[in-house]
């Protein structure tokens, strides 16, 4: 867990962001407006340990952290002429904050000239998730306007920036979103949480302790636009994104990326296929596709999927440094019904490792492919209890690799559940030397609903692995709930 305290840069959009959050707190509309209000408060306690690159402990966190949720709409009062709500323009206002305390944190790890000092750590900090305000329904429901921190999604996947989006949808087959502001910097070069207050802050702590790391950088605030085309087709669903962030407002393109996603669903057949380009570099940093056939009422399931990835980051990321090793692997899995209510499925999958060259010499196991592996799977639903079993193992000339785990779920009643999950494994990466080892993990919790919108929930770690020994961590959350 890791949060901003107040002080870092501000960036373009802070006094926008400031701005908005005050409307937020100062909004309430006068009681006889029709306002609908939802709040959510979520609060846990988590401890748990922080493991270094020599295998002992550099944190041991102990953190307790409150979120807290709240949506407005409904602001604008209705016209009594216009009988189609969709068609009454309306605004809409959203606000989730995350707040922690984390008394594990020695004061030394958050002071740049003490030789203790550890990156990023806080022992106090808040976070905006995100915060906007939104024109509904405008054009007859054509446009919606956001404005504010906002987080949103689609071919190229999960994005959180500080700016605006505007959405038009003149038909089911064909919508338009713009997207433009300042990008929330994701954990690059140590950099701080995305969701800082304040905006963009790359961590440019200077001291003793600092020195350590020579990783730190100025503060930057990467403008970035994007645009999305989508709609819906009978069954068919299509995207294409496009989007491109600069290094900083004077500097040069940091990402530019191109995607698309296609999908459909009938009745006995479903397909689904995307892709996702690296324009900065010309590669293909993804792509998937995959075809499901249902039979006998969907009781009998059969899938075809193939996917390629290729690890792609910031054109400034220091990672492009690293073996990336891409690969192209397909699988194929039968879903099928045994005795009662339990059901079972296979899968046998195949992948071929693109030769990085160099020293390592990547041969093939059988045809084009360097790695064979498969699984079998149980899984059973009954209204006392649901459980799954899956058992996995894959071999080759890159990889060798075996694991299992075991689920169990338990409702009791309408108020109480039980769940337990137990997993082991063992591993080797033949790609690089001393990557091996054997490992297992466990997990037990609980969970109660005191009240309509009161839930208390429990858990317990513990995992084991060769290059971080035993670890343990403990959770606690409540979470409470009302609309109005």
């Amino acid at each position: 867990m890791q949060g901003i305290v107040c002080g870092t840069a501000r960036s373009p959009l802070a006094a926008l962001l400031a701005a908005t959050l005050a409307v937020l707190a100062l909004a309430a509309p006068r009681p006889a407006a029709a306002a609908r209000y939802r709040i959510d408060t979520r609060t846990g306690a988590l401890a748990y340990p922080v493991v270094g690159r020599d295998g002992l402990v550099v944190l041991d966190e102990r953190v307790i952290q409150s979120r807290v949720l709240l949506m407005i709409d409904d602001i604008l009062a209705d016209d009594p002429d216009v009988d189609d709500p969709a068609l009454q323009p309306d605004v809409a206002m959203g606000l989730n904050l995350r707040w922690f305390a984390n008394p594990g944190v020695a004061s030394a790890a958050t002071d740049p000239s003490n030789m203790l000092f550890v990156p990023n750590a806080q022992d106090m900090g808040l976070e905006v998730l995100w915060a906007w305000v939104e024109a509904t329904d405008l054009l007859g429901g054509w446009l919606n306007a956001r404005l504010g921190r906002i987080v949103h999604e689609g071919p190229l996947g999960w994005r959180s920036d500080d700016g605006a989006r505007v959405r038009f949808d003149p038909f089911p087959w064909l919508g338009l979103s713009v997207v433009g502001g300042f990008e929330n910097v994701r954990g690059l070069r140590l950099s701080n949480s995305p969701f800082a207050p304040e905006g963009v802050d790359r961590w440019s702590q200077e001291g003793e302790g600092a020195d350590r790391y020579r990783l730190h950088a100025p503060v930057e605030h990467r403008p970035t636009v994007g645009a999305m085309l989508d709609g819906t087709a009978g069954p068919v669903q299509w995207a294409a994104a496009y989007r491109r962030t600069w290094r900083s407002v004077e500097g040069g393109i940091s990402e530019e990326l191109l995607g698309a996603e296609l999908s459909a669903d009938l009745e006995f057949l479903s397909a689904f296929g995307s892709t996702r380009v690296d324009l900065v570099t010309g590669l293909v940093a993804d792509a998937s596709a995959e075809l499901s056939a249902k039979f006998d009422r969907g009781r009998h399931r059969l899938e075809a999927r193939y996917e390629y990835f290729r690890p792609t980051f910031d054109a400034e990321s220091v990672f492009w440094v690293f073996a990336a090793d891409p690969f192209h692997e397909v699988t194929l899995r039968y879903r099928f019904p045994l005795a009662g209510a339990l059901r079972g499925e296979a899968w046998a999958s195949a992948r071929h490792i693109e030769d990085p060259g160099g020293d390592v010499a990547i041969e093939s196991l059988a045809g084009p492919f360097t790695d064979l592996g498969g699984g079998l799977g149980l899984s059973l639903a009954t209204p006392d209890f649901s459980a799954s079993l899956r058992w996995k193992a894959i071999v080759g000339s890159t990889t060798s690799l075996a694991g299992a785990d075991l689920t169990v779920d338990v409702p009791l009643g309408d108020r109480w559940s039980l769940f337990a999950i137990g997993s082991g494994w063992y591993y080797e990466d033949l790609l690089r030397d001393a990557s091996y080892g054997v490992g297992g993990a466990g997990r037990a919790g609980a969970a109660v609903t005191i009240y309509e919108g009161i839930r208390l929930e429990a858990e317990a770690q513990v995992a084991h692995d060769t290059r971080e020994g035993t670890t343990f961590a403990v959770f606690t959350w409540l979470d409470l709930g009302v609309a109005l």
